[in-house]
């Protein structure tokens, strides 16, 4: 310490010797409720003096600190080390005040957050010597802080993010998600026959259940997801990254299996099970609303179960999760089945393609058709192994039928093919193991399908027609709509959606876009098929126009590979 007046400079007036200053400055500093420290200008900040204060704070002497030139760097909490010695640096360099908060770890690993105040001393001709300044312990501070952050936010029983917080953290996720164009995913978890536990064993074992399945819900959820508390026994979790619903699924399913595992209660293990709703939106009252609904409707169909929403119309189509976490393993397990839809060549009157449409054999449900679950499966890669396997059974039934084996099948591909630049490779691939003729598959595409990244699609359309393939736009008219699309791409024909085709013939406006889709169709080089023909009105209008290929359940319904011949051979004969 006896440095001490050396380092600070003259502190008093002419009557007083140098050790007179020195004693009353140390005894000023020593009684200062705070850290006084005096450190180099180097890159560490390396302490050329500290007042005894230091060693109470964070346990080290004040011979330490001078002898030790790394010590305050090492001692940085990892988290805060560059940020502090960059306003270091910053300081030494402008010569600006350093005023900074951060962590210190003190010698027996308490995290210590200190204020650190201080300036640059010159000399007498301007001359920087060394940065001066204090250190205020605020841990307490900062503590009680957080002590009223985590009652504002969090909830006092389990931890996890209370009702305020929780829609605080939905709206900033909806933020995002619309920024980019994506829904956001909500889980509405209520567990089952909660209000039997408390009757039965006490309000207190009911709070550690409580404790023990915010626990279980804050362990089960992905990174960066927030798990809240609604209130009594209601959570929630708020998907806050990317999702898709598989994803929801597999967090719905985690949350499952442990709500599910028994509790030590004493006397006997307890069971709980809990309903859980899933909703996507952009609205947080809306989303919460809806997600509140499939919860009900889970608890409906025999709780201990998952289910999506619906809105009143589709109701009848809301599947529990575990229906769509089962869509995953289906061709595993042999639940898949391709149906084949004749389409009839309407100059030849015979068929002469077939187009391939995937349906489900549940095991409960019985056949489903892909209306109610490929739209679950297109929302992410799921549909690829599942249009995979669907082109490659394609190609299998329709080689080993004689009745088929010259006809052209049509299989639909998602965009996200696309997005894999194997793609070619991966179908010259598929077509070489089957020993298939690549003139006899035809690719369906949407409009919206080709226009997610047009550069790119149009290659991979380039080297499929290439190969031999015919590429159709299918559901022409619901999507773009564009004529530079039909001209642009290296297309060979374009199907008319249904929607259209119906009562073509007597609808003037229906008739009128059929009619303009056939010769625009035409004008372009393309071939043209009209989809959904139902009836004999329909068809006579549809040749009238000279549409080229139609197809519809007034030539057939769509059928499994092993009716396919009786149904092409009554086709042909009609």
């Amino acid at each position: 310490m006896s440095a001490a007046p050396a380092v600070f400079g003259d502190y008093g007036d002419d009557d007083l010797s140098p050790e007179e200053v020195a004693r009353r400055y140390r005894t000023l500093i020593d009684h200062l409720p705070l850290v006084v420290y005096v450190d180099a200008l180097d890159s560490v900040s390396s302490n050329i003096f500290t007042s005894p204060q230091i060693e109470p704070v964070l346990g080290f002497s004040v011979d330490e600190w001078k002898t030790d030139t790394n010590l305050f760097s090492r001692l940085l909490h990892p988290d805060d080390r560059a940020r502090v010695l960059a306003a270091h640096a910053h300081t030494h360099e402008t010569r600006e005040p350093l005023s900074i908060e951060y962590r210190l770890v003190a010698r027996d690993g308490r995290v210590i957050w200190l204020r650190d105040e201080g300036v640059i001393v010159l000399d007498d001709h301007g001359k920087p010597l060394y940065l001066q300044g204090y250190l205020l312990d605020i841990t307490r501070e900062r503590e009680a802080e957080q002590q009223l952050r985590q009652l504002a936010l969090y909830d006092p029983m389990t931890g996890l993010a209370n009702r305020a917080f929780f829609h605080e953290r939905l709206r900033h996720a909806i933020k995002l998600r619309h920024d980019e164009g994506r829904a956001t995913g909500l889980l509405y978890i209520d567990l089952d026959n909660f209000k039997g536990i408390n009757d039965r064993w006490g309000h207190d074992l009911g709070d550690e259940v409580l404790k023990e399945i915010g626990r279980r819900i804050e362990m089960s959820v992905r990174p960066g997801d927030t798990a809240a508390r609604l209130g009594g026994d209601e959570f929630a979790v708020v998907l806050t990254e990317p999702v898709a619903p598989e994803d929801a699924v597999g967090v719905a399913e985690r949350l499952l299996s442990e709500i599910g595992r028994p509790l030590e209660s004493g006397a006997a293990p307890l069971y709980t099970s809990a309903s859980i709703g899933i909703a996507f939106g952009s609205d947080d009252q809306t989303l919460l609303r809806e997600a509140d609904i499939a919860m009900y409707r889970a608890k409906a169909q025999g709780r201990d179960t998952v289910c999506f929403f619906a809105a009143p119309a589709e109701a009848s189509r809301s599947f529990p999760l575990t229906f769509t976490s089962a869509l995953r393993r289906a061709a595993e397990r042999g639940e898949l089945l391709v149906h084949y839809q004749p389409q009839v060549n309407l100059h030849t009157d015979m068929v002469d393609g077939l187009e391939a449409l995937v349906r489900w054999h549940h095991p409960s449900r019985g056949v489903i058709p892909p209306t109610d679950f490929i739209h679950l499966a297109e929302e992410s890669d799921l549909i690829l192994s599942i249009e995979r396997w669907v082109l490659h059974t394609a190609m299998t039934e329709m080689a080993s039928n004689p009745f088929a084996r010259s006809l052209r099948v049509a299989v639909n591909l998602s965009r996200r093919h696309f997005d894999n630049p194997a793609l070619v490779r991966r179908l010259r691939t598929l077509v070489g193991e089957v020993g298939y003729d690549f003139r006899l598959l035809e690719l369906e595409l949407s409009e919206s399908g080709i226009m997610h990244h047009p550069d790119r699609v149009l290659d991979h359309l380039k080297a499929c027609r290439d190969l031999g393939m015919t590429i159709t736009v299918d559901d022409f008219g619901t999507g773009y709509s564009c004529l530079g699309l039909m001209k642009d791409f290296p297309l060979t024909s374009l199907k008319i959606d249904q929607s259209f085709v119906r009562n073509c013939g007597t609808d003037p406006v229906n008739s009128a876009l059929v009619a303009a889709v056939i010769s625009m169709g035409h004008a372009l080089g393309l071939e043209v098929t009209a989809e959904g023909v139902e009836n004999q009105a329909e068809l006579n209008y549809l040749r009238k126009q000279k549409c080229d290929r139609a197809q519809g359940w007034y030539f057939g319904k769509p059928v499994p590979s092993s009716e396919l011949s009786e149904i092409l051979a009554h086709a042909n004969a009609r």
